[in-house]
């Protein structure tokens, strides 16, 4: 059923939403980026291991989807604050230079 794939990205987004609230730096990450990283993610390896012959009886494919969803949820706004703040800087710096 390729339709089932909705419902780990449905749930993918939920954990990618309930992570932007708990974790710290959301305020340099747009409100639909980690859900939908999250739901993105967990579509992927769904699909992946759907190709390879898995099942939705299998729990495994279950774990391991909701697992993507929860390491994009937590790794993307530890990396993306810190890119961005460096980013602002580089651009905040060019911007005031003076020229002669």
């Amino acid at each position: 059923m390729p339709i089932l794939v909705l419902v780990p990205m449905v749930m993918g987004a939920a954990i990618g939403l309930v992570a932007r609230y708990l974790l710290p730096g959301r305020q340099w990450i747009g409100l639909f980026l980690n859900p939908a990283a999250s739901a993105a993610a967990a579509g992927i390896v769904w699909t992946i291991l759907g190709l390879t012959g898995m099942t939705s009886e299998n729990g495994w494919i279950w774990i391991a989807s909701l697992a993507a969803a929860l390491v994009v949820a937590l790794v993307l706004p530890r990396v993306l604050p810190a890119r961005r703040e460096r980013a602002d800087a580089a651009y905040l710096a060019e911007l005031t230079r003076t020229t002669a």
